[in-house]
C-alpha cells in the first residue's frame, strides 16, 4: 500500500497532482516539446507511471492540466497586483508590470513551447477561459477607461508585452523594457 505523505488523503492527493504537474512544465520547458511520455512524468515526480493515470487518462489530458493550471496561477498573481489600484491607468500600467515581473521569472515558458504546437483538443475550451479570465482585469480597466473596443485593445496590450518578453529573454533589461512597454500603451492608449 502506497504511503501517505500529507495529514490528510485529500492533501496527499492534491501534493501528488501538483507534483506531476510541475513535472509536466519542467519536461516541456526543457525539451521544447509537449509530446510528455507519462513515465517521464512518473519518475520526475517520483510516482509509479500507474499512478498518474489515476489523476489524468492521457498524456494530452495530463499537458491540458499543466497549462490550464499555470494559466490559473498567472491569473491569480496578476490580479493580486491589479486589483488594488485604482485608476484605470494605474491598473492598466499594473497589469504590465505584474506581466513582465513574471515573464522575468520564467512563469511564461510553458506557454510558449504549447503555444506554437499543437493543442490537445482538450485544452481548447479551457484554454480560451483560462485567456480571458487572465486578461480581465485588463480589459476592464481599458473599459474603465472609456477605451473602445476594451477587448481588442487588451489583444494588442498583451502583443506588446509578449515582445518585451522576448527581449527580456533574450537579455534586454526587466526594468527598460517594462518602462519602455507603460509608455508605449500609454501614448497609444492616450493615456500618458
Amino acid at each position: 500500500m502506497p504511503r501517505i505523505t500529507a495529514p490528510t488523503l485529500v492533501e496527499h492527493r492534491e501534493r501528488q497532482r501538483a507534483a506531476l504537474l510541475d513535472a509536466v512544465e519542467e519536461i516541456v520547458i526543457e525539451t521544447g516539446s509537449t509530446r510528455v511520455m507519462v513515465s517521464d512524468v512518473a519518475a520526475r515526480a517520483g510516482l509509479a507511471r500507474s499512478s498518474v493515470y489515476e489523476y489524468f487518462g492521457s498524456p494530452s489530458a495530463l499537458l491540458a492540466a499543466a497549462v490550464v493550471d499555470r494559466m490559473q496561477r498567472w491569473s491569480t498573481d496578476v490580479a493580486a497586483h491589479v486589483n488594488p489600484a485604482g485608476a484605470p491607468a494605474e491598473r492598466i500600467e499594473m497589469f504590465i508590470r505584474a506581466s513582465l515581473e513574471l515573464a522575468a521569472k520564467g512563469a511564461h515558458r510553458l506557454g510558449r513551447v504549447v503555444r506554437f504546437s499543437e493543442m490537445p483538443p482538450e485544452c481548447s475550451e479551457a484554454v480560451f477561459g483560462m485567456y480571458r479570465e487572465m486578461t480581465a482585469p485588463l480589459t476592464l480597466a481599458l473599459a474603465d477607461a472609456r477605451i473602445a473596443e476594451p477587448s481588442r485593445a487588451a489583444d494588442l496590450i498583451l502583443g506588446v508585452i509578449q515582445s518585451a518578453t522576448t527581449r527580456i529573454d533574450q537579455g534586454a533589461s526587466r526594468g527598460s523594457e517594462t518602462d519602455a512597454a507603460i509608455a508605449f500603451v500609454m501614448r497609444a492608449l492616450d493615456l500618458d
